[in-house]
């Protein structure tokens, strides 16, 4: 595999960082970013108390939701709207148009340690709080994501986890990625659900990329239509640290067998379509030289570019789970998340041109 694992790094074009969201008492994470009418932007992501050892569960974790008025060069912190309190873990969202913000929520249950028995969770990891996975639920605004009511809100799958965002398809069947061990497996396999009526039922789940304890696991899959029925679908593994990725020609029915990339990362990979019809694919980098990077696929991830672009550069592997969108000026505008220079780690955008 060492052969594959190609890096010709290159400072992006024009390259602007920003600090969007720091506060020295959270931990903030897995930041996902979206355009709502003109230059409204709006932010979702993870927050929860500051502890000495990175925790993947709190009982304080919530949703944290901001918004720019002005593509993302101010945001309005202050007004900041919350959701999923007691175990928010990711909103990935999307927007469908005339207010309606919908999001694949992961959620999770969590309780303090002394009450792990009571609740009847295991703890076998003494690093976390006594936990248990919620699911996958769909979740949605009508007001622009203003306000998230309790009953817009609906279960999935009470076994696995989203991560990517949904996405809608050219005929308007929403499906949603997510990932966890299928049966008795304990080797993570790739999945997506769909929905035919705008949310409000979802599918059984069909397999993308199943895991095998004899090869490896698939986890956080993010998706792509390319054009109508043909989807491409980027991977994170285990082990190999390097992106795999497969498609489908059916709208998502079945897919190809996966095949690896170049791309070393180890965190979750993310695409966005660019208007001059280029695939854009972002990623943190949890390996020396550390940070936030991007590569481009000019035949539709067929292939991708050797060289990767350097968007910022970061102290240590505590980072990623990018988020991008296009701007009207044709700027990228990517959100990640990433430790500032005093060591809190907060959410972080960066402007940049392509290449």
């Amino acid at each position: 595999m060492k052969s594959l694992q190609i890096f010709h790094p290159r400072p992006a074009p024009k390259a602007r960082p920003t600090e969007i969201f720091y506060d020295r008492q959270s931990y903030c994470a897995f930041p996902h970013v979206i355009q709502l009418e003109g230059e409204e932007l709006l932010i979702a992501f993870r927050q929860a108390p500051k502890a000495e050892i990175v925790k993947h569960s709190h009982p304080r974790s919530v949703i944290t939701v901001i918004r720019s008025y002005n593509h993302g060069e101010t945001w309005e912190t202050e007004g900041a709207t919350q959701l999923a309190a007691g175990g928010g873990q990711e909103l990935g969202l999307i927007y469908l148009g005339k207010g309606k913000v919908g999001g694949a929520l992961a959620a999770h249950e969590i309780v303090p340690v002394n009450e792990a028995q009571r609740a009847g969770f295991s703890h076998a990891n003494k690093l976390e709080y006594p936990s248990s996975i919620m699911g996958t639920y769909w979740c949605w605004s009508d007001n622009s994501g203003l306000i998230w009511r309790l009953e817009n809100a609906t279960l999935v799958s009470d076994t696995m986890v989203p991560c990517a965002p949904p996405v809608k398809l050219h005929d308007g069947t929403l499906i949603i990625p997510a990932y966890c061990a299928i049966g008795r497996s304990k080797v993570s396999s790739a999945v997506l659900y769909r929905s035919e009526d705008e949310g409000k039922s979802w599918s059984d789940m069909t397999v993308i990329a199943r895991g095998r304890p004899s090869a490896r696991g698939y986890g956080e899959p993010a998706l792509m239509e390319l054009e109508p029925g043909h989807i491409l679908c980027l991977l994170r593994t285990g082990g190999e640290r390097i992106f795999w990725q497969n498609e489908s020609f059916d709208n998502g029915n079945t897919w190809t067998a996966p095949r690896p990339t170049h791309i070393l990362s180890g965190t979750c990979p993310r695409l966005l379509m660019l208007q001059d019809g280029r695939l854009l694919l972002t990623y943190g980098r949890r390996f020396d030289p550390y940070g936030i990077y991007a590569s481009l696929s000019e035949d539709d991830g067929k292939s991708w570019s050797e060289t990767c672009w350097l968007l910022r550069k970061a102290r240590d592997g505590d980072l990623g789970y990018t988020s991008s969108i296009q701007l009207d000026s044709g700027r990228i505008f990517t959100t990640s998340y990433a430790k500032n220079a005093g060591g809190t780690t907060g959410i972080i955008g960066i402007f940049w041109d392509l290449p």
